[in-house]
């Protein structure tokens, strides 16, 4: 094994903000030469489930080096694992003992078990002696699922594929918070003519997959499509904005592609705990309350933004088409 490749890989999984956890699980790859693996992550999701994240790695049929140049991610309505628990698919032997397999990403648990005939259990646990069943499979037809459990067992969650060259693309974070529906902010874009420029980017839903199976990426061009996260965030009375330290945090984090807890007055006077993300397509803040609901960001207005409340419909919808025609594909 080449250890300059192995602390090439490292570095730029930790630039791209994979854990440690999944790091180890490289370097134990690469050291035991295994020709072909996949490394996993995974984070909670914001409001429902986890994102889980698949590293495919190759090694060189010419060398020891071994490279990855893409990570897939998906959206599953499931809660995550404790510390230590894994899934399993659990069936008899023909000696009688039970035959564990052991798996870190749901989708792939799930279609194993799929897969089984027979007798066949899933699982969730440390060991087969310290776990939860989820589904159970009788002469190959399964015959329960645990209500917990059916989200991630029934919806079948099409995978997201983001390209990376050199540890240089979406961050972990980035393309989880993508995956969730909301917009990512990046400065370092190239366009057809190898030209750089600065963009929002969000998953368009709306338009079906392309031949790779991956959602179209739709950039929201800065300036060109005029939405300024610093000005729509003034427009609102949002009280950590008055800390210059705080409302870098802010900033970051939504640029990123987060939902922020911040602590905004309403029309009423009354300061209230809500998340805000970035409404890029309409060029304004949403807000939403902790368990999820939705706020009228109009009642968060300051009053001399009030006035100013609606836009032009037709300048809204003509720069959106401007740039679903200018729709990114990213690494293909």
């Amino acid at each position: 094994m080449n250890l300059n490749n192995l602390e090439d890989r490292k570095d730029e999984l930790r630039e791209l903000g994979f854990s440690e956890k999944t790091i180890a699980q490289v370097e134990e790859n690469m050291r035991q030469g295994v020709p072909k693996f996949k490394a996993y992550d995974s984070m909670p999701a914001t409001d429902k489930g986890q994102i889980d994240y698949t590293i495919p790695f190759n090694k060189s049929s010419m060398s020891d080096y071994y490279y990855f140049s893409k990570f897939e991610v998906v959206h599953n309505k499931v809660d995550p694992l404790e510390p230590g628990q894994k899934y399993m698919v659990i069936k008899k032997g023909e000696d009688g003992k039970n035959i564990v397999k052991k798996l870190d990403n749901v989708n792939e648990a799930i279609d194993l078990f799929k897969k089984q005939d027979g007798n066949a259990e899933l699982a969730i646990g440390k060991d087969a002696a310290r776990k939860n069943m989820v589904a159970n499979m009788e002469n190959g037809k399964v015959n329960f699922v645990a209500k917990t459990f059916q989200g991630a067992y029934y919806a079948n969650p099409i995978p997201q594929t983001f390209f990376v060259s050199e540890g240089q693309g979406l961050t972990k974070e980035q393309a989880g918070n993508l995956v969730q529906g909301r917009a990512v902010y990046k400065d370092d874009l190239l366009d057809s003519q190898g030209m750089v420029y600065k963009a929002w980017l969000m998953l368009n839903t709306d338009k079906p997959r392309d031949r790779y199976n991956n959602l179209k990426v739709n950039p929201y061009r800065d300036p060109n499509y005029g939405f300024n996260l610093t000005e729509a965030l003034k427009q609102y009375n949002i009280k950590d904005l008055e800390n210059p330290e705080r409302a870098k945090e802010i900033h970051e984090s939504i640029m990123n592609g987060n939902k922020v807890k911040v602590k905004a007055e309403n029309k009423n006077g009354e300061t209230l705990p809500v998340y805000i993300t970035a409404a890029v397509r309409f060029r304004k803040i949403n807000f939403s309350l902790e368990n999820g609901k939705p706020e009228i960001r109009e009642d968060f207005l300051k009053p001399e933004f009030q006035k100013n409340r609606n836009i032009s419909g037709e300048r809204l919808q003509q720069a959106e088409e401007k740039n679903q025609n200018e729709g990114l594909g990213i690494g293909r």
